[in-house]
């Protein structure tokens, strides 16, 4: 006769395994959804889920990568930045600054040059608050260098921000051709007052190049993990805070009031 107990094991064990293998493929998926990380987008070099609240475009692995250090990101003083000709938006005399270190071609960098950057600009840099800066971090391919190039040629001019609205505007797939040479001088030449010998000469020669080159350099120095990275900072370089992604407007008005006021 077969033992009671024997009979229990062999009934109620195969239960017991498939009632803990459920629990653990339920603990994995659930991690999955929440870091919205799949296998399938372990390979994908710019893998963009536009519905993550801060999402942003991964930068590809760099030799010369590090941590973020405060030391390294109070290089970012307002008036070096405007002297090395950076562009910037606002009163120079602002007490608060957001250096936003971006690539035309980054889809969330998109979404916060139309989402968010309008509303900080009405609430904080238009009313004298806070100013502006634009750094190039360029992470998504030849177009891209392209176009952060064109954009320095039209700051060249003044128009550096009229040309940013431009090419967010109108952003289409990852090096697909829309912000080919040829397609960026079709957009400056929407812009009223540029002068487009001076801007066609200034592209094709590439002659801020380096500058671009030195910025993403900087950008990867500092162990920024990708794009939009945006530093807050106090004017004169101290007290930064650096934040990954295309946060919404009411993450970054709390911030700001908090600089502003000395909180």
């Amino acid at each position: 006769m077969i033992h009671k107990s024997i009979i229990f094991g062999l009934i109620f064990i195969p239960i017991i395994l498939s009632f803990i293998i459920h629990i653990d493929a339920v603990t994995l998926l659930k991690a999955t959804a929440e870091t919205g990380q799949g296998d399938e987008m372990a390979g994908m070099e710019h893998e963009e889920n536009t519905n993550v609240t801060n999402g942003f475009s991964p930068a590809n692995p760099h030799p010369n990568a590090s941590q973020p250090t405060n030391a390294t990101i109070q290089n970012l003083i307002y008036t070096r930045l405007k002297q090395e000709g950076s562009p910037v938006l606002g009163n120079p005399s602002s007490p608060i600054t957001m250096v936003l270190f971006g690539d035309f071609q980054c889809h969330f960098c998109g979404r916060f040059s139309r989402d968010t950057e309008p509303q900080i600009n009405e609430t904080y840099v238009q009313t004298g608050k806070i100013n502006l800066v634009f750094k190039h971090f360029v992470t998504h391919g030849p177009d891209s260098m392209s176009a952060a190039i064109a954009s320095q040629c039209a700051n060249e001019q003044g128009k550096f921000w009229k040309f940013y609205e431009l090419l967010y505007g109108n952003q289409g797939g990852e090096n697909s051709g829309w912000a080919s040479v040829d397609n960026l001088k079709k957009f400056a030449s929407q812009i009223h007052g540029m002068n487009m010998g001076k801007f066609n000469s200034c592209l094709d020669n590439q002659k801020y190049k380096s500058r671009v080159d030195n910025d993403t350099a900087f950008a990867y120095k500092s162990g920024f993990q990708g794009t939009p990275t945006i530093i807050i900072e106090k004017s004169d370089g101290s007290d930064p805070q650096v934040l990954l992604g295309a946060y919404p407007f009411p993450v970054f008005q709390a911030i700001l009031d908090k600089k502003i006021t000395g909180g």
